[in-house]
């Protein structure tokens, strides 16, 4: 595992890291590891050996390669269904049918190559995962069967010899969890995790976007809030990107939630093990946000591009700005620029809400969570005599407490508040109503367009500001 220590709770040990700043819960398909117990991830831990592989693995392989400081990750595997393996394509020689056997525990487009012909233990073949990297040149054991990296099938070669320059293909599905498999999962986790954001991998539509809303709504007014962060899925191999964008627009008229936010943003992805894939970009988007400040937007252009990813060749400005106003979080690029970018950090909230730009429900979020630690110390506290002047000791020290847990964001480095104001309004009915505080977060404002106007004039004429 590296320097990083790793904790695994089964729900009942009471380990939690308390609230972390830029923590986030990623719940999703994944070959090892028990469904519903968490395991606590550093940046340098090994996921391969600890998760095994799937859609859960590969995100957080995308979330930590985004760089900035070490993230603290809480995974949750999920049991999903539905893996399945294609038919076997063979092309080239005229060699023997091969046989795939198992259970597909991740996406993959599988090929063979057999580079010498020959008998079991004679001939030797090449893999590859992708259709782009291959593995080295092996020898065919004497069993015949042969791992498919980790998918969770075998390919097995008859007992008559192979032919040189034949190649075997077909693809592997992974599974998929349900939303209500998901919530289920992380209910116990949830109970010992103060998280920002619950990240939900794999493809997901309205009905999974209205049952996280309704966990998140839950959570909020228990004064533990956390947004869920979801993925659009990608188009299809028959579809094209006008009808995909048009489908996903489609989707997003369905539902509206404050606390939910959906990344459309795909293409293809470069990890740390060399590979290149086309999937979804909610990892990498995850890892920016985590890697930056919570008032700061994750497509300020200054923090850098997209580096692992290209987007799909024919993806216009207008698919782009299409899916955005539609409250999809995506990613384009700037003529002159060569990596792709963030673009606005969108949730579904409706255009009248508040909430709907991440970096707002990063601060608000922050505030509240570190209001309620600082009010926690006046539980079961003497309010005082507010009638009586300076004896209600109990509500101004709760006061004060609370506006000293906001000063440390307007303190902080950069600066995630411009300021507050906390106020306990009089004459509440503290003994059957408790005590209500009032809190107005005065945040930073984010540059969100730039209209450059120019003028040109002669030196030394009567129009030349310098003379002025």
């Amino acid at each position: 595992m590296g320097d990083v220590t790793t904790f695994i709770v089964d729900g009942t040990s009471g380990l939690a890291p308390g609230g972390v700043d830029g923590a986030v819960m990623v719940a999703g398909c994944c070959s090892l590891g028990t469904p519903g117990r968490a395991y606590l991830l550093g940046k340098d831990s090994d996921l391969t050996g600890l998760l095994g592989v799937g859609i859960l693995v590969d995100r957080l392989r995308d979330l930590f390669a985004t760089g900035g400081q070490s993230p603290v990750v809480v995974a949750v595997p999920v049991t999903g269904s539905g893996g399945a393996v294609s038919a076997v394509t063979q092309q080239g020689g005229a060699g023997p049918v091969v046989t795939v056997s198992g259970t597909a525990l991740a996406d993959a487009a599988v090929t063979l190559a057999v580079v010498k012909g020959g008998m079991r233990n004679e001939a030797t073949y090449k893999l590859s995962l992708d259709g782009y990297a291959w593995g080295a040149e092996k020898t065919v054991p004497t069993d015949g069967v042969i791992p498919v990296g980790s998918t969770g099938v075998t390919i097995t070669a008859p007992t008559t010899a192979l032919t040189a320059g034949t190649t075997y293909s077909f693809t592997t599905t992974a599974p998929v969890a349900s939303i209500s498999a998901v919530l289920a999962a992380i209910e116990a986790p949830l109970g010992l995790y103060d998280v920002e954001s619950v990240y939900v991998t794999g493809p997901s539509g309205p009905a999974d976007w209205a049952a996280m809303g309704a966990m998140a709504d839950t959570l909020w007014n228990a004064h533990r809030p956390t947004y869920f962060r979801a993925e659009a899925r990608i188009p299809t191999a028959a579809e094209s990107l006008n009808d995909w964008v048009a489908a996903l627009v489609a989707q997003s008229a369905q539902y509206a939630h404050r606390f939910v936010a959906v990344c459309a943003a795909f293409g293809e992805v470069s990890d740390s093990t060399g590979r290149r894939l086309r999937r979804n970009w909610g990892g990498l988007l995850a890892g920016r946000v985590m890697s930056i400040p919570v008032q700061r937007a994750a497509g300020r252009v200054r923090d850098g591009g997209i580096s692992q990813g290209s987007l799909p060749k024919g993806f216009t400005s207008a698919m782009q700005k299409a899916l955005e106003k539609a409250r999809f979080a995506t990613a384009k690029y700037y003529a002159g620029l060569a990596a792709p970018y963030w673009g606005e950090g969108r949730t579904l909230a409706d255009v009248t809400s508040d909430y709907q730009y991440e970096e707002v429900l990063r601060t608000v979020f922050k505030a509240v969570r570190k209001a309620r630690i600082a009010a926690l110390k006046s539980m079961y506290d003497e309010a005082g005599d507010a009638l009586v002047e300076g004896g209600a000791g109990g509500l101004n020290f709760l006061k004060a407490n609370i506006e000293g847990a906001l000063d440390t964001m307007v303190a902080a480095l950069p600066q995630e508040m411009a300021g507050h104001v906390v106020e306990i309004p009089p004459g509440q009915d503290i003994v059957n109503n408790g005590v209500g505080v009032k809190m107005t977060l005065i945040g930073i404002p984010i540059i969100r367009s730039i209209q450059l106007f120019a003028s040109y004039v002669y030196a030394g004429s009567n129009f030349d500001p310098r003379l002025n």
